[in-house]
């Protein structure tokens, strides 16, 4: 098997398409506060957590791999790292995010806190401090293992051998300790308290599930753009199969999560739990009601059924494009019916803030794969990876 680490060469034309990016997200941003501030900061929260969540997601890959000692992953291994990459990125847009919580969660109105009794008890827990400081802990530590867990990686290059290796092993431990409870925190606040008094045993890991399905998909469409521009040629149709195979496996528990979301509401009929879907079943929003099952799990499940589906790359990326734009859609669901519960309210400030942030995640994946080789050259895991293969 031909190994080609080439580290990724960045050219100029591709340099002033993610900068123009970049920039039509920011200047969609600043007209969008001056034209519709509540629902330009909707849109950046949408987008926001959909790029955060390929970046957190890209971790939950990498420690899982590090956890089980794969050795079939590291062909692609960079390309994950580069998606963990963008996560200091995210935590300078959350804190961006933090500007504008008076325009998109309704805990920051005092006087709706005070009138209602049920919320009057929350008002602790939804102190603009405590709720900053919740977000930025989580968000630090994340940055701070996936940091050094990526720097032992790179490092490896250069000095070889397995201790860098065995390094990984106890930090991929502490992440997924760490994680999982302050994942749940993270994801009730910027997400759930869109609605203070809606609650659901069953959100966190929805979130969670869904971030890790985009990530798979999105890892698809990552290789197979670097395999078109001649790199990453180590990875071959069984590499697929697997990648393929966790797309399919994702794909399968988000629905169970989902579902079992939805009998746990349906089933108990608290006031409290079913507004959530009784908003998202009137007027147009029943169709995107619907759609998301269709994009999220539908067309996935059934079309990577085949083996051969998941060893063909240019099947296997247009099924991780439909998954891709189901996420998208999934958040916008979760978010903007709050805002508009009449119907839906698709807009300008949504496709600017997706190509802003897009440049964004690009730009950071890039930088780091034009810095490191693009394949792990000294990883001990190295030839089982280049002689991979699925029975």
């Amino acid at each position: 098997m031909q190994l080609d680490a080439r580290k990724l060469e960045l050219k100029a034309s591709t340099n002033m398409m993610v900068f123009g990016m970049i920039g039509i997200g920011i200047l969609t941003f600043v007209v969008g506060l001056l034209l519709n501030a509540p629902r330009t900061w909707n849109a950046f929260l949408i987008n926001h957590t959909l790029f955060m969540g390929l970046g957190l997601g890209a971790m939950f890959f990498l420690v899982i791999h590090y956890l089980a000692f794969a050795g079939w992953n590291v062909a692609i291994r960079r390309i994950t790292e580069s998606f963990a990459s963008y996560l200091p990125v995210a935590l300078a847009m959350q804190i961006v995010l933090f500007f504008g919580l008076t325009y998109i969660y309704p805990w920051t109105n005092h006087e709706l806190m005070h009138s209602d009794h049920l919320l009057h008890g929350k008002m602790g827990y939804f102190a603009t401090p405590f709720y900053i400081g919740r977000g930025l802990v989580f968000l630090c530590l994340v940055n701070f293992l996936a940091w050094k867990m990526i720097g032992n990686s790179t490092a490896q290059d250069s000095e070889g051998g397995q201790a860098r290796l065995l390094q990984q092993k106890p930090l991929a431990a502490i992440y997924l300790v760490v994680f999982a409870p302050l994942f749940t925190v993270f994801s009730v606040d910027l997400l759930k308290s869109l609605d203070p008094k809606w609650f659901s045993t069953m959100f966190g890991v929805y979130v969670f599930i869904g971030f890790v399905q985009a990530c798979a998909a999105t890892m698809i469409l990552a290789v197979r753009m670097m395999q078109k521009s001649g790199y990453l040629k180590a990875v071959t149709a069984d590499h697929y199969h697997d990648m393929g195979k966790y797309l399919f496996g994702f794909t399968i528990f988000w629905a169970y999560i989902a579902v079992s979301q939805y009998l746990l509401i349906w089933y108990a009929n608290l006031p409290e739990e079913t507004t959530f879907y009784m908003v998202r079943a009137n007027g147009n929003w029943s169709v995107i009601s619907l759609g998301i099952p269709v994009l999220r799990f539908l067309i996935p499940f059934l079309f990577l059924l085949p083996r051969m589906a998941k060893r063909t790359p240019s099947y296997l990326e247009k099924i991780a494009v439909i998954v891709f734009f189901g996420a998208w859609l999934d958040l916008y669901w979760l978010i903007i019916p709050y805002l508009s519960p009449a119907g839906i309210s698709f807009s300008v400030w949504d496709l600017g803030l997706f190509i802003g942030f897009l440049g964004c995640f690009a730009f950071m994946a890039r930088r780091f794969l034009s810095k490191h080789n693009t394949v792990p050259v000294k990883d001990p895991f190295l030839h089982e990876t280049l002689h991979h293969h699925v029975m």
